[in-house]
């Protein structure tokens, strides 16, 4: 199915739109519960002013046109200045560029996300790792194919005579989308920990599926995207709006279990205190618990502990309290025997 510039621009300002909100709420409730700010807060920023920048060229290059849909469209409408056809196609490099920063600042997101949660599990901390240099390489990846498919350049925006194949972009296509899928399936990889180490209750389960299924979820887009833009001869409205739903499935997934978590965090922080034991008899849990942000599911304190060496573990033991007299007739305190266990005792006259 094609599309006409006016319906390209309406899914993408639609999609823009809704996924800034995703974003400002994940920035408002960060600032609401306090949170430091960290390197998801600034990529979380980072993401708002790349998806803003995107919608922008993509309202100017859908009005102004490109060479491709000049040479391929049957249903570009003839009359295009050459000027507008050039800066249509610049354009289009642009927020090509514009989009593969916003996926990828989606999949750091997800990224610091699952390596916090695994944190301690030393297959995954590897993985983690790797995976973060294989982001940074397929990004370079995929901005130079956006601007070598075609050499010289300017024959992305050449039309007469036809510059060939190359101005459908369809390499970009394919390293963007294939980098993509890899990622997501190592994405899974990584957090499949959670749900290997250990059994766990029907709500977690169902919290860590649809973690999965949200993974799983952008794969399917990313398949789909491909797959459209091929059938549609790379034709530049189904390029954007594709693109524009797929930037929006990914700030979806790569936030809503943060975004969650926090304000599952602040409802059980608001009326936790209530439901413990020592609420009643006026005192305060102390209990230690996992970082808040961290809480798309109950994770268990051990998970980091189980991997970790015992030499590393510190467990002090306390100081022996002294021997006390219970004898109402004598008051001497004495010390307790370091060799054995502190216990009450009479002294005999």
């Amino acid at each position: 199915m094609r599309y006409d510039s006016d319906q390209a621009q309406h899914v993408g300002y639609a999609c823009a739109a809704l996924s800034i909100l995703i974003l400002t709420s994940r920035v408002v409730i960060s600032r609401w519960r306090r949170e430091p700010f960290d390197l998801s807060f600034l990529l979380v920023v980072l993401s708002i002013v790349v998806i803003v920048g995107r919608i922008i060229t993509n309202n100017f290059y859908l009005q102004f046109g490109t060479a491709n849909d000049a040479l391929h469209d049957s249903q570009f409408p003839e009359g295009k200045d050459s000027n507008s056809l050039k800066i249509g196609s610049i354009l289009v490099l642009l927020a090509r560029v514009l989009l593969t920063a916003a996926l990828w600042l989606q999949i750091c997101l997800l990224l610091q996300f699952y390596s916090r949660i695994t944190s301690g599990i030393i297959w995954a901390d590897r993985l983690t790792k790797g995976t973060w240099i294989t982001v940074v390489l397929t990004f370079v990846a995929v901005v130079l194919a956006t601007f070598l498919e075609c050499r010289p350049i300017d024959l992305y925006w050449q039309v007469d005579p036809d510059p060939g194949y190359c101005v459908r972009a369809y390499a970009q296509l394919l390293i963007q989308g294939l980098s993509n899928i890899v990622i997501d399936l190592l994405l899974l990889f990584i957090a499949y920990p959670l749900i290997c180490l250990r059994k766990r209750s029907l709500s977690e389960y169902i919290s860590l599926y649809t973690l999965f299924a949200l993974g799983t979820f952008c794969i399917v887009i990313t398949v789909i995207r491909v797959v459209l833009i091929f059938n549609e001869d790379s034709s530049q409205t189904t390029r954007s709006v594709w693109a524009s739903v797929q930037m929006f499935v990914s700030c979806f997934v790569a936030n809503a279990p943060t975004i969650y978590g926090s304000l599952r965090v602040a409802r059980r922080k608001k009326s936790g205190p209530r439901s413990s034991p020592g609420y009643a008899n006026g005192e305060s849990s102390s209990r230690p618990s996992r970082p808040e942000r961290e809480s798309w599911i109950k994770m268990d304190e051990e998970i980091a502990l189980e991997q970790t060496a015992p030499q590393v573990r510190h467990n002090p033991t306390p100081p022996l309290p002294a021997r006390l007299s219970l004898d109402s007739n004598d008051s001497d305190i004495a010390p307790a025997s370091p060799t054995h266990p502190p216990y009450l005792t009479h002294y005999a006259k």
